[in-house]
């Protein structure tokens, strides 16, 4: 038999979920900014608190799960249905087509800039010429 949770440790367990952030969970089911971290350590210790995350967590994820399933589903007949138009059947194909990774990742420039600017750059006294007859 499972140990039953107050309210505040369900509101933990959703919280939870939803930022994977314990003390940040502990703050938004209300405990207190003091003890929300202390708390949050606590309620991560307690075997009955971990095993309703996971089995929330597991119920989230079979929603999910079948949603999805579902919705293939609607966009499989919605491309294969007679009496549709050309634009809806394709548009149904490219969203199943993405769905299962058809299409390649979309390419992203990545640029890194490091801050340095030539005016912060330190000049060599020996490379400057002194008088124009050094310029020739």
């Amino acid at each position: 038999m499972t140990k039953k949770l107050t309210d505040r440790q369900e509101r933990f367990v959703i919280e939870y979920l939803a930022c994977a952030n314990g003390a940040e969970a502990a703050r938004a089911a209300g405990y207190s900014e003091k003890t929300a971290r202390q708390m949050a350590n606590e309620n991560l210790t307690k075997p009955y608190i971990v095993a309703a995350i996971e089995a929330k967590r597991s119920e989230l994820m079979s929603d999910k799960e079948d949603k999805v399933a579902w919705l293939i589903s609607k966009l499989e007949s919605e491309a294969t249905a007679e009496g549709n138009t050309d634009s809806t059947r394709v548009r149904a194909l490219e969203l199943l087509l993405k769905v299962h990774g058809g299409f390649a990742p979309e390419k992203t420039e990545i640029t890194q800039f490091d801050g340095t600017f030539l005016a912060d750059l330190e000049e060599d006294p020996k490379s400057i010429p002194n008088e124009i007859s050094d310029l020739h």
